[in-house]
């Protein structure tokens, strides 16, 4: 994806938050920045980081190398979080919420430290999760551009967290989240009428006592400070312009610039970063496999579920009799090691294959895949929809839910387990699994979801091309930080 317009002496300092799911979209983001002549600084804390170069099996000046050879002007800085070595992170967000938020001098003193050899900052590209970035823009004279790593709609409801709250949506309740019926009315932009099943899940009730939830209304009064916001969905999926518009309350310009991680799969290229060390040896088994006839189960790089659970979801997939691919985590079991059910693996081996990681998009695009379960997250549902692979929803915490929902009752492109949302402590059994991997791979119902997804496939790929909404958006963007930069000369 190669733009017209090169900004030669700009530079963006990008600070995602540090877990996969907003390390690799902010990572895409910043390579296309880059190809389109921006210095990128590239900031994460110093335990992401090692993950990094560990999962990567190289260290920094491979990494730097790498770059490069690529043609891409980046300089990769990290800072402690300031949370102790055995620290859960992500396990524990509410003091990895608390920690971040105290980041700022560091982060200041990180960036104004001498380098001569480096652009003057343009702008600091932020997670919208990152508040202290909105303290160290102001600082330092330049732009804060928060980039959103979820949907449209969910952005939107987290940025109104607050006056979610005044109006009494939120703590949302068991009686909210069970009701088909309330809708709330108050939420800006256009997007599909919300319910309180939609709202983040950090925000029900039983976490009222729980540092997350005062965490995520901290974030929400700082992610209404920017200059310039950006999210990774494009506008044929969520709304057009005046959706993303809905984000702003101050006027600043919002735009669709994904999905971000397209371009880089388009040009046969892979993002710099991933947490986990990839089995790749899964494509040569999916050579052998029918069209579309595997499904493909993962979710994610956070979610655990019971050991109950993941036999109950192991028989079913048994029984449904399809081939699947199962990306399996070590730590998926509640933090504990995964004893499948007894003869599992025996009877299955024929069709199935278990890996510990692997290159998701690579998979979605296989010809021999035809469905995905998964747990939802964005970037998951995103790749998915780009990848024109209908899904069965199974969301497991945050805005997961919304994006289930609206895969299934908006977009149709998925399915999901009836009452999930609702009672998150819900048993899927294994007669639920097999009936709806059933419904999706094969029927009426599958074939409709894939119709649905095709477009959605075919609109992602013309968004992200040149002439395309989020390649223009993308270089509007560009032109407005040049603006910028010649203002400051």
């Amino acid at each position: 994806m190669c733009g017209e317009i090169t900004a030669a002496s700009l530079h963006a300092v990008v600070v995602p938050f540090p877990a996969q799911g907003h390390v690799n979209p902010l990572m895409n983001f910043a390579e296309l920045l880059a190809i389109r002549g921006f210095f990128i600084t590239f900031v994460t804390t110093e335990w992401i980081d090692q993950r990094l170069l560990k999962a990567a099996s190289t260290d920094g000046a491979a990494r730097d190398r790498e770059a490069k050879e690529r043609g891409l002007k980046f300089r990769f800085l990290s800072l402690p979080d300031g949370l102790p070595p055995d620290h859960g992170r992500t396990s524990e967000l509410g003091e990895l919420y608390l920690a971040l938020r105290n980041l700022g001098p560091a982060l200041e003193n990180l960036l104004t430290a001498a380098d001569t050899s480096v652009p003057p900052i343009t702008c600091i590209v932020s997670d919208s999760f990152i508040s202290c970035t909105a303290e160290v823009a102001q600082n330092l004279g330049v732009p804060r551009v928060i980039f959103w790593t979820c949907c449209t709609a969910n952005s939107i409801v987290q940025t109104n967290a607050n006056v979610l709250l005044s109006q009494g949506h939120i703590p949302v309740t068991d009686d909210d989240l069970k009701s088909k019926d309330k809708v709330i009315t108050s939420i800006p932009g256009k997007i599909p009428p919300i319910r309180p099943i939609d709202i983040v899940s950090f925000y029900r009730e039983k976490h009222v006592s729980e540092t997350i939830y005062s965490a995520f209304l901290y974030e929400a009064r700082y992610q209404n400070i920017a200059d310039y916001l950006l999210v990774n969905t494009f506008e044929e999926l969520e709304g057009g312009k005046e959706a993303q518009m809905g984000l702003s309350i101050n006027g600043c310009p919002a735009l669709a610039v994904g999905p971000v991680s397209l371009p880089n799969f388009l040009q046969g290229e892979n993002s710099m970063f991933s947490m986990w060390e990839e089995d790749n040896n899964c494509f040569q088994w999916l050579d052998s496999q029918p069209k579309q006839s595997v499904l493909y189960v993962s979710f994610g790089s956070i979610a655990v579920k019971s050991e109950r659970q993941l036999h109950e979801l192991a028989l079913g997939l048994e029984a449904c009799g399809y081939p699947f691919l199962w990306v399996l985590r070590s730590d998926i079991a509640e933090g504990k090691s995964l004893e499948l059910p007894e003869g599992f693996n025996e009877r299955t081996k024929d069709r199935a294959l278990v890996v510990t990681w692997t290159k998701q998009l690579q998979v979605l695009s296989h010809p021999s895949v035809g469905g995905f379960l998964t747990h939802n997250g964005w970037n998951s549902t995103l790749e998915a929809i780009s990848m024109g692979v209908p899904m069965i929803g199974w969301p497991n915490v945050s805005d997961q839910f919304i994006n289930c929902r609206f895969a299934k009752d908006f977009w149709k492109v998925g399915l999901d387990f009836e009452g999930v949302g609702a009672d998150e402590s819900k048993l899927v059994t294994k007669e639920e699994v097999e009936s709806v991997v059933k419904d999706l791979m094969e029927g009426s119902v599958g074939k409709e979801l894939r119709r649905n997804i095709a477009r959605f496939k075919e609109a992602s790929t013309k968004a992200v091309m040149p002439g395309g909404t989020s390649f223009e958006n993308l270089n509007t963007f560009v032109q407005d930080m040049q603006k910028i930069a010649k203002s400051k000369v």
